[in-house]
């Protein structure tokens, strides 16, 4: 054992062999019996989910949540269109804006799988689902910071600092009521790792100016490596609209302009969080930033939220940028409609959703304090409420080109600002 031990350490690898066990595998450890939901063990090791089917990973699989490895393969015997998996999602309640997840999707219009972070779902990932084929997915959490991989290749790394949780991991969950989950799906592998464990894609490109995270308590800013200091700095701030028009925008910024990410949102009313929008604005020396707090402020209705209340939350995010970025200049996005949902998958949006009125609201108020406050405001609810056939279907999102519109006003604005060609 000895000399193993020794053999190991000199090719550089870890000679601490028990810290790469799994902490939780279901080829060996029993679903505990408060977690499991009409779930059935076949004779291959393997726990079939679907429809009202589901079971749970229990949270003490994750003593450390800011770094832990899921590594899930699940087949699916059967495809019905119109139907959702959610085949991980460690979430504190329904929709809590807290845990991640990986979901499918089935749809006449698009299948995909998608990561939900924070309760965000952020962007779908293109798959053509064929039944009976094994998808083998990684979750590699790092400092709070997950990317996902299918079949060793990465297909998202997302610099948000994952909000932990004290509940089980669910696999085969409904998230919300009207959801049609798949028929079924196997699951015929699940092993989750603890901080000792690091996973390492050989498919992972190693790129010329890598980018990293940034992080405090509650944000955490995705930062590119500086390679030229003279370059200008850029930070963007969202939630998961800024997820979809990130891929587009940096790109686009490539070589002229530094660009930081802030996937962020100010969920409740909170006069006081220009303390932490000042941290995370501080994180470097900002020439512009580009700012929205996104449709999780849905919740500010009349009855919950004053209007003085949503002035006085805005104007403390306003601030606290100001006061992290003195140098920057500001430009406030607006709220992009709520729109309803897709009526039939082969058919566009044709109308605004019934939470719209509060968008509008918001809005305008905000609008009265970057007025007031001297933020210039980038409107993206006019062109994209005329162009509701862009939207993606699901009340939030939007399709590539419509990214490509908020993406394409934000470049053009920092080419203005910062005297580029």
């Amino acid at each position: 054992m000895k000399r193993l031990l020794s053999a190991l350490s000199l090719l550089g690898l870890s000679v601490s062999l028990s810290a790469q066990a799994p902490l939780w595998d279901l080829a060996k450890d029993k679903i505990p019996e408060a977690l499991n939901h009409g779930t059935v063990r076949a004779a291959d090791g393997s726990v079939t989910v679907g429809g009202e089917n589901y079971f749970g990973v229990p949270p003490s699989a994750f003593p450390d949540q800011q770094n832990f490895t899921v590594q899930v393969t699940v087949t699916f015997p059967e495809l019905t269109e119109g139907t959702t998996m959610h085949v991980l999602l460690k979430q504190k309640k329904d929709g809590e804006d807290t845990g991640l997840g990986l979901t499918f999707l089935n749809f006449p219009t698009i299948q995909a799988h998608r990561p939900i972070i924070n309760g965000m779902h952020i962007g779908d990932k293109r798959l053509k689902l064929q039944p009976n084929t094994p998808y083998a997915f990684t979750v590699a959490v790092r400092k709070g910071s997950p990317t996902y991989y299918l079949n060793e290749a990465p297909t998202g790394q997302y610099f948000v600092l994952l909000l932990p949780n004290e509940e089980p991991m669910w696999v085969g969950k409904k998230l919300l009521p009207r959801e049609k989950p798949f028929t079924s799906a196997k699951i015929t592998a699940l092993k989750v790792y603890g901080p000792d464990y690091t996973y390492k894609s050989p498919k992972e490109k190693v790129t010329a100016e890598p980018r990293g995270g940034i992080a405090g308590k509650g944000w955490m800013v995705d930062a590119p490596t500086i390679v030229d200091p003279k370059r200008p700095k850029l930070l963007f701030y969202g939630d998961s609209i800024a997820g979809g028009y990130r891929g587009q925008l940096l790109p686009m910024l490539e070589g002229k302009v530094y660009a930081y990410h802030w996937s962020g949102f100010v969920g409740g009313i909170n006069p006081k969080v220009d303390t932490l929008i000042k941290q995370g604005a501080s994180v470097a020396d900002f020439d512009l930033i580009f700012f929205n707090n996104g449709l999780h402020s849905l919740s500010w209705t009349p009855d919950k939220a004053t209007d003085q209340q949503i002035i006085d939350t805005t104007r403390a995010i306003v601030r606290g940028f100001k006061a992290g970025a003195p140098k920057a200049k500001l430009f406030w996005i607006a709220t992009t409609p709520h729109t309803a949902r897709r009526t039939e998958p082969s058919k566009p949006v044709i109308a605004l959703g019934d939470k719209n009125p509060v968008v509008l609201r918001i809005n305008r108020l905000a609008e009265q304090v970057m007025k007031e406050e001297g933020v210039e405001v980038i409107d993206m609810y006019t062109p994209l409420a005329a162009r509701l056939d862009l939207a993606a279907g699901d009340e939030y999102h939007w399709s590539g080109p419509a990214y490509k519109m908020i993406a394409d006003a934000i470049v053009a604005k920092t080419n203005e600002a910062l005297k580029l060609k």
